[in-house]
């Protein structure tokens, strides 16, 4: 059956520019936080507080993003309604006023929860199985567009190590830099309620609408018998059902829904958070602000290029298992090597092992397991691998940097250090490769792994 190629591309674009906006709000802090305990007189003890704000919001947001996927399952209504929030709250974050601003970090990270679990599963849905990988991979790209846009902004922020007083800022950078970040959410709001006003066709067919999924099966496909194209997808969501019950899902799927809420533990406490978020405090201790900006630059620009390069290339021809092996066992390398470096307070060494972990990261994990996660979990249990996920990202933001204040940076890359190594063995024995495989393969793929793992354990 022909795929009509050039409409599902151009729609996966279309559908994934909100996630310039997700990069950019998540990130953003990164570059200003310097600047806003100027702006709103905040001291550096007060710096969790405001980083949290994003991430913990996000935890709110992910919630209601579980709610839309596991019971309503409208992943379009979900991506709009994350847009309207990411936009509403970057357009607050251009006031002064410390609680406007922080209302709009609240609901610009309810916008991030509820992105970051209703569109993996939405481009899940819409893509035909040969072109997944392919569209995992655009969602990979634009993502790590925005981040890059991000920090290339920051790199013009003003140096502050001189300022004391917000009117010797300029007051206008920083209110532009917040709300830019809303802008692509707005160009996807009005993509998706003209040229893209449809849910996925196995929504329509789940809710006896299959006038509707014909209609986007026609735009998706090129085939003399749609009518049979119907009623395959019919037959291959009946375990995805919505009269399934949770209980009996979890039962089914229990191998697989673990897994997924392995990787997402691993994905958090293999220090990718604390990288991420506290890289330019981390530059700063070591260098001066313009070379810590020009460090923290330089991760965004590799991030760009490694997900688009594992969003496209690696997907396709190396599958998920074994970079993600291999990602996890540099990682492990890289934050082992953090810990040495930073006990013999060897600064020029330490940032290489940060850029070591960040190649691994950003080739392997970053881009990887966002696909890899709906291929094996199914989409009633995937929203609450998610959940978690932002409440592994609250402890990590909030923890870290008083784990680093009182236990030294060291032993903290220590236990992320375990952690991934942990995480190695574990992937190595149970993770399965799933590119170009349906439901019910990767399905069996898991028992059998499972079976033959605890086999081998007993003798």
């Amino acid at each position: 059956m022909q795929i009509n190629k050039t409409w599902v591309v151009i729609a996966c674009l279309s559908f994934n520019i909100g996630s310039i906006s997700y990069a950019f709000v998540s990130n953003s802090m990164n570059n200003a936080l310097k600047t806003l305990y100027i702006v709103f007189e905040i001291s550096k003890d007060d710096q969790s507080f405001f980083a949290g704000a994003l991430t913990s919001s996000a935890y709110v947001g992910a919630f209601f993003g579980a709610i839309l996927t596991t019971f309503i399952k409208k992943y379009h209504t979900g991506i709009l309604m994350a847009d309207v929030c990411l936009f509403v709250g970057s357009s607050l974050l251009i006031f002064s006023d410390i609680y406007t601003f922080f209302i709009g970090r609240i609901i610009a990270g309810i916008g991030c929860g509820m992105c970051a679990v209703c569109q993996p599963v939405f481009i899940r849905q819409f893509s035909p199985t040969p072109m997944y990988s392919s569209m995992g991979g655009i969602l990979s790209t634009v993502f790590s567009f925005g981040y890059f846009l991000t920090m290339l902004y920051g790199v013009w922020f003003p140096t502050t190590d001189d300022i004391t007083s917000p009117d010797q800022l300029n007051q206008y950078f920083w209110r532009v830099y917040f709300f830019v970040g809303g802008i692509p959410s707005l160009i996807r709001i009005i993509v998706m309620k003209t040229i893209y006003n449809f849910q996925t066709p196995i929504f329509y067919i789940q809710n006896n609408q299959d006038d509707k999924a014909l209609a986007v099966l026609k735009k998706i496909y090129q085939s003399s018998n749609y009518q049979e194209l119907l009623e395959n997808i019919r037959e291959q969501s009946q375990t995805q059902n919505k009269q399934v019950k949770l209980g009996e899902t979890i039962r089914k799927y229990k191998k697989q829904f673990q897994f997924g809420l392995f990787l997402m533990f691993v994905f958090q406490f293999c220090g990718f958070n604390a990288v991420v978020q506290y890289s330019t405090q981390i530059f700063n201790d070591s260098k001066s602000q313009k070379t810590a900006q020009f460090l923290s630059f330089l991760i965004s620009v590799l991030k760009w290029i490694l997900y688009s390069f594992a969003g496209t290339v690696t997907l396709k021809y190396y599958g998920r298992r074994k970079p993600l092996l291999a990602g996890l066992s540099l990682m492990f390398v890289a934050n082992f090597g953090i810990f040495i470096f930073s006990y013999l307070k060897n600064d020029d060494l330490l940032i290489v092992f940060i850029f070591v972990f960040v190649f691994a990261n950003f080739s392997s994990t970053g881009p990887i397991v966002p696909v890899y996660m709906p291929e094996f979990v199914p989409q009633q249990l995937i929203s609450y691998c998610y959940y978690t996920f932002w409440g592994y990202s609250i402890i990590i933001l909030l923890v870290f940097p008083i784990a680093i204040k009182n236990l030294g940076m060291q032993n903290c890359f220590l236990f992320f250090a375990v952690i991934t190594l942990i995480g190695v063995l574990i992937f190595y024995k149970y993770g399965v490769e799933t590119m170009n495989k349906t439901n019910q393969e990767i399905y069996q793929l898991f028992k059998k792994n499972v079976r033959e793992s605890l086999v081998q354990m007993i003798q």
